[in-house]
Protein backbone atom coordinates (compact mmCIF):
# COMPACT_ATOMS: atom_id res chain seq x y z
CA UNK A 1 0.00 0.00 0.00
CA UNK A 2 1.44 3.06 -1.17
CA UNK A 3 1.85 5.83 1.58
CA UNK A 4 0.25 9.09 1.62
CA UNK A 5 2.53 12.06 -0.05
CA UNK A 6 1.29 14.99 2.23
CA UNK A 7 4.38 16.81 3.50
CA UNK A 8 7.01 18.74 2.22
CA UNK A 9 10.91 17.67 2.46
CA UNK A 10 13.93 19.80 2.28
CA UNK A 11 16.99 18.65 0.87
CA UNK A 12 20.17 19.90 1.56
CA UNK A 13 24.14 19.92 3.05
CA UNK A 14 24.68 20.92 6.81
CA UNK A 15 27.20 23.31 5.27
CA UNK A 16 24.01 25.28 4.23
CA UNK A 17 22.23 25.25 7.13
CA UNK A 18 21.95 29.07 7.26
CA UNK A 19 19.67 28.40 4.15
CA UNK A 20 18.02 26.03 5.67
CA UNK A 21 16.97 28.22 8.47
CA UNK A 22 15.67 31.22 6.04
CA UNK A 23 13.57 28.75 4.16
CA UNK A 24 11.89 27.24 7.09
CA UNK A 25 11.26 31.14 8.59
CA UNK A 26 9.17 31.63 5.17
CA UNK A 27 7.27 28.29 5.43
CA UNK A 28 6.46 28.43 8.86
CA UNK A 29 3.21 30.28 7.80
CA UNK A 30 2.27 27.30 6.18
CA UNK A 31 2.87 24.88 9.23
CA UNK A 32 0.82 27.19 11.22
CA UNK A 33 -2.34 28.36 9.12
CA UNK A 34 -2.69 24.90 6.91
CA UNK A 35 -0.80 22.77 8.94
CA UNK A 36 1.75 21.70 6.22
CA UNK A 37 4.41 19.18 7.71
CA UNK A 38 7.74 20.28 6.86
CA UNK A 39 10.56 18.32 7.58
CA UNK A 40 13.89 17.89 7.44
CA UNK A 41 16.84 15.83 9.31
CA UNK A 42 16.65 18.26 12.31
CA UNK A 43 13.71 16.32 13.31
CA UNK A 44 15.16 12.93 13.84
CA UNK A 45 14.97 12.63 17.43
CA UNK A 46 17.92 11.18 19.44
CA UNK A 47 18.26 7.75 19.01
CA UNK A 48 15.77 7.24 15.99
CA UNK A 49 17.28 4.95 13.53
CA UNK A 50 17.97 7.93 10.76
CA UNK A 51 18.44 6.09 7.89
CA UNK A 52 15.08 5.10 8.29
CA UNK A 53 13.43 7.97 9.18
CA UNK A 54 14.70 9.45 6.16
CA UNK A 55 13.22 6.83 4.01
CA UNK A 56 9.63 7.21 6.02
CA UNK A 57 9.65 10.73 5.00
CA UNK A 58 10.84 10.27 1.61
CA UNK A 59 7.95 8.61 1.07
CA UNK A 60 5.37 11.30 2.57
CA UNK A 61 6.90 13.89 0.71
CA UNK A 62 4.39 15.47 -1.90
CA UNK A 63 7.13 18.77 -2.19
CA UNK A 64 11.13 18.47 -2.34
CA UNK A 65 13.17 21.78 -1.67
CA UNK A 66 16.86 21.00 -2.39
CA UNK A 67 19.21 23.77 -1.03
CA UNK A 68 21.80 23.29 -3.96
CA UNK A 69 25.45 23.92 -3.60
CA UNK A 70 28.35 22.29 -4.05
CA UNK A 71 28.32 20.63 -0.65
CA UNK A 72 25.07 19.43 -1.81
CA UNK A 73 25.99 17.78 -4.56
CA UNK A 74 29.18 16.45 -3.76
CA UNK A 75 27.09 14.65 -0.79
CA UNK A 76 27.23 10.79 -1.39
CA UNK A 77 24.07 10.52 0.96
CA UNK A 78 22.12 12.57 -1.09
CA UNK A 79 23.47 11.73 -4.70
CA UNK A 80 22.43 7.75 -3.35
CA UNK A 81 19.30 7.92 -0.52
CA UNK A 82 17.42 11.13 -1.09
CA UNK A 83 17.32 12.03 -4.95
CA UNK A 84 16.88 9.00 -6.72
CA UNK A 85 13.37 8.12 -4.93
CA UNK A 86 12.23 11.36 -5.31
CA UNK A 87 12.84 11.77 -9.03
CA UNK A 88 11.39 8.45 -9.24
CA UNK A 89 8.70 10.01 -7.02
CA UNK A 90 8.07 13.08 -9.41
CA UNK A 91 8.04 11.09 -12.28
CA UNK A 92 5.43 8.47 -10.93
CA UNK A 93 3.19 10.03 -8.11
CA UNK A 94 3.20 13.83 -9.65
CA UNK A 95 5.74 14.81 -6.72
CA UNK A 96 7.00 18.39 -6.90
CA UNK A 97 10.71 18.87 -6.82
CA UNK A 98 12.35 22.70 -5.70
CA UNK A 99 15.60 23.44 -6.14
CA UNK A 100 17.02 27.00 -4.38
CA UNK A 101 20.80 27.82 -6.06
CA UNK A 102 22.12 29.29 -2.79
CA UNK A 103 26.12 28.91 -3.80
CA UNK A 104 27.68 28.82 -7.15
CA UNK A 105 27.69 25.34 -8.46
CA UNK A 106 27.73 22.60 -11.36
CA UNK A 107 24.02 22.17 -11.06
CA UNK A 108 23.23 22.34 -15.02
CA UNK A 109 25.88 18.67 -14.79
CA UNK A 110 23.74 17.72 -12.02
CA UNK A 111 20.83 15.37 -12.16
CA UNK A 112 18.11 17.92 -11.01
CA UNK A 113 19.34 20.17 -14.10
CA UNK A 114 16.48 18.80 -16.15
CA UNK A 115 13.89 20.22 -13.35
CA UNK A 116 13.15 23.97 -13.56
CA UNK A 117 15.27 25.63 -10.62
CA UNK A 118 13.55 28.46 -8.23
CA UNK A 119 16.31 30.86 -9.27
CA UNK A 120 18.68 31.45 -12.24
CA UNK A 121 21.60 28.78 -11.41
CA UNK A 122 24.12 31.38 -12.64
CA UNK A 123 22.12 33.65 -10.00
CA UNK A 124 22.94 31.69 -6.55
CA UNK A 125 21.57 33.48 -3.37
CA UNK A 126 24.70 34.21 -1.92
CA UNK A 127 25.37 36.51 -4.35
CA UNK A 128 22.26 38.18 -4.11
CA UNK A 129 21.42 41.47 -2.11
CA UNK A 130 18.91 40.58 1.15
CA UNK A 131 15.65 41.69 -0.47
CA UNK A 132 16.84 39.66 -3.54
CA UNK A 133 16.57 36.58 -1.81
CA UNK A 134 13.58 37.19 0.40
CA UNK A 135 11.67 37.16 -2.47
CA UNK A 136 13.03 33.88 -3.85
CA UNK A 137 11.70 32.14 -0.59
CA UNK A 138 8.79 34.15 -0.71
CA UNK A 139 8.00 32.94 -4.50
CA UNK A 140 8.82 29.28 -2.79
CA UNK A 141 6.01 29.80 0.01
CA UNK A 142 3.49 31.10 -2.47
CA UNK A 143 4.06 27.91 -4.34
CA UNK A 144 3.59 25.78 -1.35
CA UNK A 145 0.89 27.78 -0.28
CA UNK A 146 -1.22 27.16 -3.53
CA UNK A 147 0.02 23.31 -3.53
CA UNK A 148 -1.36 22.59 -0.20
CA UNK A 149 -4.25 24.55 -0.73
CA UNK A 150 -6.16 22.97 -3.67
CA UNK A 151 -5.78 19.69 -1.74
CA UNK A 152 -9.38 18.23 -2.24
CA UNK A 153 -11.16 18.88 1.57
CA UNK A 154 -12.46 15.86 2.97
CA UNK A 155 -16.47 15.63 2.24
CA UNK A 156 -18.47 13.60 5.45
CA UNK A 157 -20.37 10.63 4.04
CA UNK A 158 -24.13 11.02 3.53
CA UNK A 159 -26.85 10.70 5.60
CA UNK A 160 -29.04 7.54 5.03
CA UNK A 161 -32.53 8.84 3.56
CA UNK A 162 -35.36 9.16 6.36
CA UNK A 163 -37.02 6.43 6.93
CA UNK A 164 -40.89 7.21 4.95
CA UNK A 165 -44.35 6.49 7.06
CA UNK A 166 -46.02 3.47 6.25
CA UNK A 167 -49.00 4.04 3.48
CA UNK A 168 -52.64 2.98 3.82
CA UNK A 169 -54.28 5.08 0.95
CA UNK A 170 -53.65 7.87 -1.47
CA UNK A 171 -52.62 11.18 0.86
CA UNK A 172 -53.42 9.59 4.15
CA UNK A 173 -50.80 8.05 6.34
CA UNK A 174 -51.61 5.83 9.35
CA UNK A 175 -49.56 6.34 12.70
CA UNK A 176 -47.46 3.28 13.72
CA UNK A 177 -49.72 2.52 16.67
CA UNK A 178 -52.94 2.57 14.52
CA UNK A 179 -54.71 -0.79 13.71
CA UNK A 180 -55.10 -1.28 9.64
CA UNK A 181 -58.99 -1.78 8.93
CA UNK A 182 -60.71 -4.54 7.30
CA UNK A 183 -58.96 -5.75 3.61
CA UNK A 184 -61.36 -4.63 0.75
CA UNK A 185 -64.05 -6.70 -0.08
CA UNK A 186 -64.61 -7.92 3.73
CA UNK A 187 -67.79 -7.72 5.20
CA UNK A 188 -68.06 -5.57 8.17
CA UNK A 189 -69.96 -6.71 11.25
CA UNK A 190 -72.91 -5.11 12.10
CA UNK A 191 -72.73 -2.68 14.95
CA UNK A 192 -74.94 -2.23 17.65
CA UNK A 193 -78.29 -0.24 17.46
CA UNK A 194 -77.40 -0.01 13.14
CA UNK A 195 -79.12 -2.03 10.13
CA UNK A 196 -76.68 -5.02 10.13
CA UNK A 197 -77.41 -4.77 6.20
CA UNK A 198 -75.74 -1.06 5.78
CA UNK A 199 -72.39 -0.45 3.19
CA UNK A 200 -69.12 -1.79 4.77
CA UNK A 201 -66.34 0.46 5.55
CA UNK A 202 -62.64 0.34 5.67
CA UNK A 203 -59.82 2.13 6.10
CA UNK A 204 -58.89 4.21 9.59
CA UNK A 205 -61.73 6.07 11.10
Amino acid sequence: METARTSVFISYSHADLHWREMLTLHLHPLVRDQQVHVWSDKDIRKGERWQDRIRRQLAQARVAIFLVSADFLASDFIHAEELPPLLVAAEREGAILLSIIVRPCAFRDSPLSSLQAVNNPSQPLSGMSKTQRERVMLSVYEELRDVFRAQPEKTQPPEPPAEKPARVSPGRTRPASAKPGPKPGAKAKPKSGKDASGPATSGPK
